[in-house]
Formats: structure tokens, C-alpha cells, sequence
């Protein structure tokens, strides 16, 4: 750890320029206040103790251009502590920084500012570059992924060859959440030395002091041992802040760089300090007292009255690098081809005519790897059982291995989405579970993730419950019946039932703006599909319908299932049913063909290895809205499942067998007669 060496004298220059940085946080200060007390509420304590820190940054440090705040080969500012967002606003509102609400493009106001929170401002509370705030890469708020973004953006910097750098502000509360040092970890391993942390430690969380693990002699003696160098420097001491950023090393050995900063939650404003102020702004009756706290602050540093001219000449922002060009991409090789690149894989298909979703999902990596220098992939310790280890063996320089660390896995692919790239993140469905919160917050901050789970549902089998996606599919679905800012589906759910539909999944996927989840099965499935087979999405397939006009069974399903019901429809057959199958390989989905495909008076069931809130609850909803809609029935894995030596020792212990699919369609049936 290094500590601040001795203040040497100040020569007139940096005395100026450190009055004009300390008039500069002052006025952003006072800003910060003025636009939370207009909203009603937001933290200013948090903003005025960041004020130094970011005017240093947004006002020198930072290569950047205010007119083009999201220009490629910027120096990048991610807030990790998102509710501090009202100190880059204000420094924003003052440098007229481009703004694009709607679709306008004009510089930031001061009516702008003051419509913080606003309903109708694109201002938020928390950072969200999707309201019209391209300063900004990611949506921040939910406490300790920030980091794991600014690796994203390096890692993303680094592969593009551009000398960016990436900073991060941290709170000193927050950095208890475990994903700050998964981050920690990640970029120590992977040389992404243009990251520079920034913890902001002020000591106070919203409800208690900040705990003695988490304090700046902590933060530091961690942030050592993690791989960093740690420097500790006075938040408010312009000088300092701007010597250590300034020399922080930039070759690509060089330790990353971690400035634990010193700072006074609600600097400048003594009614402010202390515990108790936390998400509370000045009222309107008490904002002249809080403005006027800052003038005396401000005349106790002898900068009331300083030369705007002056401060102006010394607080210059330097221009962004060039950014390199892109190399375009190609078409990637077909199915077929792919598979005849490998001979073990190739003569398994000429045998068996089967093969896992999961092989194909590694198959179609490669080939993106191969055509489109924008794909990039991540795994958690997995690749060798989700297949991505081909594209990390051809593409070791687009290859990122997260390790057990799933969470810091999906925010640090938003930031390569968000640093131009398109990221495929894999690793087990049931470990994206822990990361639900991260997809969440990359979803609203519109990252085009591609996720894929594998080992998906109760036909994992003999790993048991712990390693099963079972309740992803709900969780994904919500999302795909939300919007984002472009209209589409905020994420879509594909689950291919064969490997054909997979590979063709993955391609769509990377050729596709927006975010995705592929589940794929662990099991060899029988190729149903022509090579040449599409998989729209919103689609379906109907692998099975009934010669009858009349009212018809159909049993919908995904994945492993869709096999299930091809047998049972078999068996249902031959005791007089007429059964229709249908693919429901995308949610959302257009449910109104599988709905007429039942017909007045039939019968849908759905069939799914996963918890409930997937294809049953898709079709349903669509019925109860429907007139004359067929009765949906919904199979589902609603015991909770253990481990078996074969999927169909689990399929039958939760109710999903084939013998059981042909049960609940004859009772379905009886009911109907």
C-alpha cells in the first residue's frame, strides 16, 4: 500500500489550478443540491463527497470530448455508487455535455438538471444511458457491479487496441458486496491494467458507519493483496487526486490502479455531516442555509472569488485518441460445415443422427468467432462442459474466463456489449441464477447480452436440483414481455430441441441487436431439422397435426420435451387421439396459430422440464384474453426434483414421463367429452 508521500511546495501553477478545481466542486456542489431539493429527493451528501473527485476527472484526467460524450475513444466514468449520479449532472449541466432525449440531440440545461426524477425527464435517479445520458455506458443503482462493467469496457478497449482508460468510483459500503472483488479478481488476472478504482470512502452507510472491514486502512491492505496498487490520497485535495491519477503506469504489465479517497459525506455543508443524512435532501426551506455553507467554504479557500477566466484556462479537458478502425464481419459456415470440422463429431452425426444443443451452441461460437471479429465469449469454469473452450483455443485474445464468479461474469459482458462487442456468456442455467439481479440491471441499461444456460431442467438428472435451471425460464420470460427502448422484447427466451435449432439459435442471436437467453440441454437430442431450417423469432414449429378438421389435442413444448411428446403423441395416436406437436422453441410467442391450431373445444397442454411461469403461462394468458380459446393445461416440474441415474428416472419422479404426458392427455380429453 502507498501512502501519500509528503506535500512538497506548490508552485503558482498548481496552486491555481487547485483553486480552480476547489471553485469548480463548489459550484458543481451547490448544483447537486439545487437539483435534489427541485426533485424532492436523491443524496446530495454522497454527490458533495464525490465533488473534488469528479472535477478532476470530468475537468482534466479524463480524455474526452463534452460534445461527443460517448465518442469510441473516450476515457470512460462509470458510478458504481449510482445514487452519487447527481454531482456528474451537474458537472454535465455546466459543460453543456450532449444529450438526446427523444430524438433530439442538444447540450444538457440547467432546466434539465432541475428535472431530476422527473417522470418525464431523461435524467433519472440513477444513472441509464437508455433515457438519453450517452456520458454514461451502463445503468448503475443496484450497489457493487460497476467495477465488473468498467472491466467489460477495458476488456473491450484492449481488444479494439485503444488506449482508453476505464474509472471506476466505488463507495466504501458498497465494496462489502462480493462482486467488487470478483471484479477485483478479474481484471488482477487478465492485465486489464486501464482500470482505475476509485473507492470513495466517507465512512457513512444509509443507516450505520461504514463497518471497520470495509474502512480505507481495509480497502487498501485488500485491494493489495488482490494484485492492485492501492494509493491513499485526501478526496478533497485537487493536487493530490490529480498527481496520483496522473501518474498512474500504463503498460500493460503494471499493476491496476486503486485510489482509496479520503472523503467527508456532505463536505462543505456542516448541517450535513454525520449519520442521518443519507437519500435526504436539503429542503426548500433550508436550501439558502446549505448554498450559503458552501460560499463560507468557499471563502475559507480563498477561491470566492475567483477568475472565471482563470479557472476556465487551467480546467481543460483533452481530446479522445483516435479510435482504430473495424475489421467487418463475414458470413459464418453453415451447420454441416461446422460439424465436418471436427471428424469425432462429424462421424457421431453420420451414426446416431443425434447431438447435444449445447455441442452445436460451441460449434456456432467458433464459427461467429471465425467470421465476426465482434463476438467475444466468457465462461465461468465451465467451458469445457457448455463447449465455448473451442472459441477460447481459437480466439485467445476474445476469450475471457470469469471463473466461479457468475455475476461479475454478466456485468462485465454488459461492458464489452456497452465497449462495442458482442459478448456470449455461459456457464450452467441454475449458476446465471445468482446472477439475476446483474441481467437485470444490463436489461435496463439496454446491453445486448447473449446468455446461455446449459444443463438445463429436471433432465440434468444424475447432478441433482443444485446444478438445475428450473426457475430461469420464468424469470427470463417476464422480461420478454417488456420492451425496450427499440420495441423489441427485453430479452428472448430460446430453448432449441435439437441441435440443428441451436446452431441456428446462436447465429441469430450474434446477427440480432438486443438481448438473449439459449437454454441447452446437457443430453444428445435426435436432429429433427434440415440444415436449412430458420428459427424466426416470436416462431414456432409444428413437428406433428392431425389430419382431423375437428377439435384437437396439441401438446406444446421446448427442448428435451418436445421429444417426450413426439413418443407420447405416437401412443396417443394408436388409442384413436388425434394429437398435434408443436415446438414452442421462443418466448415470447405468437401464440394465436397454436391456439386455432386446438380449435374451439380442443385442448392445449403444455409440457416443460422447468418450473411454472414458461409456455403454460405464455398460451394461458393468451387464452383468458382469446374468445372461444381451447382449455391450456400446463405440465410442469412441480415437484421438487433429485438426482437420477437417467432423465427419465427424474422425468418420471417429477410427473413428466411420457407416460404421464399420455395421462394427462386422456383425463384432458374425458373432461373435454
Amino acid at each position: 500500500m502507498s501512502m501519500p508521500a509528503p506535500v512538497p511546495p506548490i508552485d503558482p501553477a498548481d496552486d491555481i489550478r487547485s483553486k480552480a478545481v476547489h471553485a469548480k466542486a463548489i459550484a458543481l456542489g451547490k448544483l447537486a443540491i439545487r437539483a435534489t431539493t427541485s426533485a424532492g429527493s436523491g443524496h446530495p451528501t454522497t454527490a458533495l463527497s464525490l465533488a473534488h473527485l469528479v472535477t478532476v476527472l470530468m475537468y482534466g484526467v479524463m480524455r474526452w470530448d463534452p460534445a461527443h460524450p460517448d465518442a469510441p475513444g473516450s476515457d470512460r466514468l462509470v458510478l458504481s455508487e449510482g445514487h452519487a449520479v447527481p454531482i456528474v449532472y451537474a458537472a454535465c449541466t455546466d459543460l453543456g455535455v450532449t444529450v438526446r432525449p427523444g430524438d433530439a440531440s442538444r447540450p444538457m440545461t440547467m432546466d434539465d438538471l432541475l428535472a431530476l426524477r422527473s417522470i418525464d425527464s431523461f435524467v433519472d435517479g440513477h444513472p441509464n444511458p437508455m433515457l438519453g445520458f450517452p456520458f454514461f455506458d451502463a445503468a448503475t443503482g443496484s450497489l457493487g457491479q460497476g467495477l465488473s462493467v468498467a472491466a467489460g469496457l477495458a476488456a473491450a478497449a484492449r481488444i479494439d487496441g485503444s488506449a482508453k482508460a476505464i474509472y471506476c468510483i466505488i463507495g466504501d459500503g458498497e465494496a462489502r458486496e462480493g462482486q467488487i472483488w470478483e471484479a477485483m479478481d478479474f481484471i488482477a488476472d487478465h492485465g486489464l491494467s486501464s482500470v482505475v478504482a476509485l473507492f470513495n470512502c466517507n465512512a457513512l452507510g444509509q443507516s450505520d458507519r461504514v463497518a471497520p472491514a470495509q474502512d480505507w486502512q481495509s480497502l487498501a491492505r485488500k485491494a493489495e493483496a488482490f494484485g492492485w496498487e492501492a494509493v491513499v490520497v485526501d478526496g478533497h485535495d485537487p493536487v493530490a487526486i490529480e498527481q496520483v491519477l496522473r501518474a498512474r503506469p500504463t503498460s500493460p504489465e503494471a499493476r491496476p490502479l486503486c485510489v482509496i479517497a479520503r472523503t467527508v459525506k456532505g463536505w462543505g455543508v456542516p448541517d450535513l455531516g454525520g449519520m442521518g443524512h443519507h437519500g435526504t435532501p436539503v429542503t426548500a426551506g433550508a436550501l439558502d442555509a446549505a448554498l450559503a455553507a458552501l460560499d463560507a467554504r468557499a471563502r475559507a479557500l480563498g477561491v470566492a472569488d475567483i477568475d472565471p477566466r482563470a479557472s476556465a484556462a487551467v480546467l481543460t479537458i483533452a481530446p479522445p485518441p483516435a479510435s482504430p478502425v473495424s475489421t467487418p464481419a463475414t458470413e459464418p459456415v453453415g451447420f454441416m460445415a461446422a460439424v465436418g470440422r471436427n471428424p469425432t463429431i462429424a462421424a457421431a452425426v453420420r451414426e446416431t443422427r443425434a447431438l447435444s444443443p449445447r455441442r452445436a451452441y460451441g460449434l456456432a461460437l467458433e464459427a461467429l468467432g471465425a467470421a465476426n471479429p465482434a463476438v467475444v465469449a466468457l465462461d465461468a469454469d465451465v467451458k469445457n462442459s457448455t463447449y465455448a473452450d473451442g472459441f477460447a483455443k481459437a480466439f485467445p485474445e476474445r476469450y475471457f474466463e470469469a471463473r466461479i464468479a457468475e455475476q461479475n461474469m454478466v456485468s462485465a459482458a454488459a461492458g464489452l456489449a456497452s465497449g462495442g462487442k458482442i459478448p456470449f456468456a455461459s456457464t450452467f442455467g441454475r449458476f446465471l441464477e445468482r446472477a439475476f439481479d446483474q441481467i437485470e440491471m444490463a436489461v435496463i441499461g439496454g446491453a445486448g447480452l447473449k446468455l446461455v444456460g446449459s444443463h438445463a431442467g429436471a433432465t440434468l438428472a444424475s447432478d441433482g436440483p443444485s446444478q438445475m435451471a428450473l426457475a430461469d425460464v420464468a424469470f427470463m420470460r417476464a422480461f420478454s414481455h417488456v420492451e425496450d427502448k427499440a420495441g423489441r422484447p427485453a430479452v428472448t427466451v430460446l430453448t432449441p430441441s435439437d441441435a440443428v435449432g441451436a446452431y441456428a439459435m446462436v447465429l441469430a442471436m450474434a446477427r440480432s441487436p438486443g438481448a438473449y437467453y439459449l437454454r441447452a440441454v446437457r443430453a444428445d437430442l435426435p436432429i429433427l431439422y434440415a440444415e436449412d431450417e430458420r428459427f424466426p423469432f416470436g416462431g414456432h414449429k409444428v413437428l406433428r397435426c392431425s389430419p382431423n378438421d375437428g377439435p384437437r389435442m396439441v401438446l406444446v413444448a421446448s427442448g428435451y420435451m418436445v421429444h417426450g411428446c413426439l413418443e407420447a403423441a405416437e401412443v396417443l395416436a394408436k388409442a384413436g387421439h388425434s394429437v398435434a406437436v408443436v415446438d414452442a422453441y421462443c418466448l415470447p410467442m405468437d401464440t394465436a396459430p397454436v391456439l386455432a391450431l386446438a380449435g374451439r373445444g380442443g385442448v392445449v397442454m403444455t409440457v416443460e422440464d422447468n418450473y411454472v411461469g414458461g409456455i403454460g403461462s405464455e398460451l394461458a394468458e393468451a387464452a383468458a384474453e382469446a374468445v372461444d380459446a381451447p382449455r391450456v393445461h400446463a405440465l410442469a416440474v412441480r415437484t421438487m426434483p433429485k438426482s437420477g441415474r437417467t432423465p427419465d428416472d427424474v422425468l418420471a419422479y417429477v410427473r413428466l414421463g411420457v407416460a404421464d404426458i399420455v395421462s394427462a392427455v386422456e383425463a384432458a380429453a374425458r373432461n373435454v367429452a
